[in-house]
């Protein structure tokens, strides 16, 4: 009897622990999990520093209380020094999240691929580490920009069709590929094309070279001086997806030079006589100009004829005007309204001749009404009538004398 009682009591109890078992598993209870956000760069590279960035997220039902995160050195990733490590978050109620941001060193050896980054979750008296995976790229590839070359040599403002050539060279280990460089060009130069600041290189293998080049224009407004170039350089490697991109930067310089402007035109120009056109010339660019000229540019469907058609200006600097006159005779049945002129400017800078064309408005009126066609004839006139009076008095005359 003893034996059966025990049974049954060691059968209740094992039926009343289960219970209680399966109530505390389906019960409320709290999931906290650390989930990637980014990293800056992505990937992060092997031997140099970078951000990661993740998030706590309580999954579960109810809130979780005294959370605590500490951030754990794991191969290949190492918190820096000066970066915080601990990080109580307090209460985390369902469904809310906390970003943690920090700063490590990735191994120099580190591989390619995915590689976790540890963290320690507390949750009251629960503990676990959670690994978070991280992309990271092997600084095989070391892409570096190399050679800068230019078309002209020397780069002026208010110049078309320039060429710049730079070249990328692979210093590291393994082959970069889909390379892509693209510059942002200042405002001043002026794309010409798709490629002016875009270039596809493609795969560039460990100690190749390869040469980027840009086509553009540059504007009259361009300063003379060093300048900046920024652009990007991307590429991927062979073992992974993820893109690599690096800031690049260089300087080109662009030559001063002079630049001509006309300024003022003053002109007397009439019908069939002859008179003065002024104009003023400036010197607009950064550079003197020497032996500086103004040439007419004579076209045959105006009524023109010019003592000469250049005249000598002489050394003008940086936004010194000059002035040049000109004799011009206007043809008598020229109609009296507004001409279009177009004159050449040129100056030298050392031994290299600068030359721009303008195109300047000359207001022509009528001539003096005294120098009409009109009054020479009205002239003729009277004196034939005079002496057909006087005719006609001496053939009366001769008339009575015969009577």
């Amino acid at each position: 009897m003893n034996t059966k009682l025990t049974a049954i009591l060691l059968l209740a109890a094992l039926f009343t622990g289960a219970a209680a078992s399966q109530t505390t598993n389906q019960g409320p209870s709290t999931s906290l999990e650390a989930t990637f956000i980014n990293s800056d760069p992505a990937p992060l590279q092997s031997g140099e520093d970078g951000d990661i960035t993740f998030k706590v997220v309580n999954n579960g039902d109810v809130e979780a209380r005294d959370v605590e995160v500490q951030l754990l050195d794991s191969y290949p990733f190492e918190v820096k020094p000066d970066r915080k490590r601990n990080y109580s978050l307090g209460t985390l109620s369902q469904g809310q999240e906390y970003q943690i941001s920090t700063e490590v060193l990735v191994s120099e050896d580190a591989p390619d691929g995915s590689s976790d980054f540890r963290v320690r979750i507390t949750d009251g008296d629960f503990t676990r580490t959670v690994n978070i995976p991280v992309e990271v790229q092997s600084e095989d590839i070391d892409l570096n920009l190399a050679n800068l070359n230019t078309q002209p040599g020397q780069l002026m403002p208010d110049t078309e069709n320039n060429v710049m050539t730079v070249e990328v060279v692979n210093n590291g280990e393994k082959t970069a590929e889909n390379t892509v460089l693209d510059l942002d060009l200042p405002e001043y130069f002026e794309r010409t094309s798709s490629f002016s600041s875009r270039q596809a290189l493609g795969n560039i293998q460990p100690g190749q070279v390869k040469p980027a080049e840009f086509n553009f224009d540059i504007t009259d407004e361009a300063p003379s001086g060093l300048t900046s170039v920024e652009g990007e350089l991307s590429y991927t490697a062979g073992d992974t997806d993820s893109e690599v991109t690096e800031d690049v930067s260089f300087e080109v310089n662009l030559e001063g030079r002079p630049q001509f402007e006309i300024t003022e035109i003053e002109s007397n120009l009439q019908t069939g006589s002859t008179g003065e056109l002024r104009l003023t010339v400036q010197n607009t660019g950064d550079d003197e100009s020497s032996s500086t000229r103004i040439r007419v540019l004579d076209s045959s469907d105006q009524p023109f004829t010019y003592d000469s058609s250049s005249q000598y200006i002489g050394t003008l600097e940086p936004n010194q005007t000059g002035t040049a006159v000109f004799e011009v005779e206007t043809e008598s049945g020229a109609s009296a309204k507004d001409y279009l002129i177009d004159f050449e400017v040129r100056g030298v800078k050392d031994t290299e001749v600068f030359v721009e064309d303008s195109t300047v408005e000359a207001s022509v009126s009528n001539g003096e009404t005294s120098s009409s066609p009109i009054l020479p004839v009205i002239a003729v006139l009277a004196v034939l009538g005079v002496l057909g009076l006087v005719f006609r008095d001496r053939i009366r005359e001769r008339i009575k004398s015969k009577e």
